[in-house]
């Protein structure tokens, strides 16, 4: 394996484990790292593949917490396997104005199917928790605005350090440069 594709893996099991440090909820950097290794690995599977080892390490190290419902967990790893194929989309533009754009969509894409699986997951398993109705998901929705912040905060502050730290890292290592046919 080249010393780019290596580093580049590097930096998302690096990444994943931060989830190990103390931080707000839902300020970690699964998201960044998703769309990183998409929008770096050309071999698609380790693009998908590597985020998604890394996700399971990290849950794995933390005991699975937060997996509480089959249902929720399946749909935030395909949600992050939605976000690496938007990173695979960004080719050669991989400019500020677009990591941002596509930050921002990944934390509302996050939100959005997320909550709604928690929604699901609530009157499949606790009844008490909404109602299956429009009420009960707009509720959901609301009850989870308060973590809406926190991921958004990450997703721009994470996708910052992982691209724009590598860019840097491309300039002084050479060897690092994508190598064009």
């Amino acid at each position: 394996m080249n010393k780019r594709i290596t580093t580049i893996i590097f930096i998302v099991f690096a990444a994943a484990l931060t989830r190990l440090f103390p931080h707000a909820p839902n300020f970690t950097p699964i998201g960044a790292m998703a769309l990183f290794a998409g929008a770096f690995l050309s071999n698609r599977w380790l693009a998908f593949g590597i985020p998604m080892l890394a996700m399971l390490l990290s849950d794995a190290l933390m005991g699975f917490n937060g997996w509480y419902f089959a249902e929720q967990t399946i749909m935030v790893y395909l949600t992050y396997l939605l976000i690496t194929w938007w990173g695979t989309t960004m080719n050669q533009n991989k400019s500020i104005l677009r990591v941002t754009g596509y930050s921002v969509a990944s934390s509302v894409l996050f939100f959005v199917v997320t909550n709604f699986f928690v929604w699901v997951g609530g009157f499949i398993h606790k009844p008490e928790l909404y109602t299956l109705n429009a009420s009960g998901l707009a509720q959901c929705y609301v009850s989870a605005i308060p973590f809406f912040d926190k991921t958004l905060l990450a997703d721009l502050f994470y996708n910052a350090v992982l691209f724009g730290g590598f860019y840097l890292l491309q300039i002084n290592i050479p060897q690092l440069k994508e190598q064009t046919a």
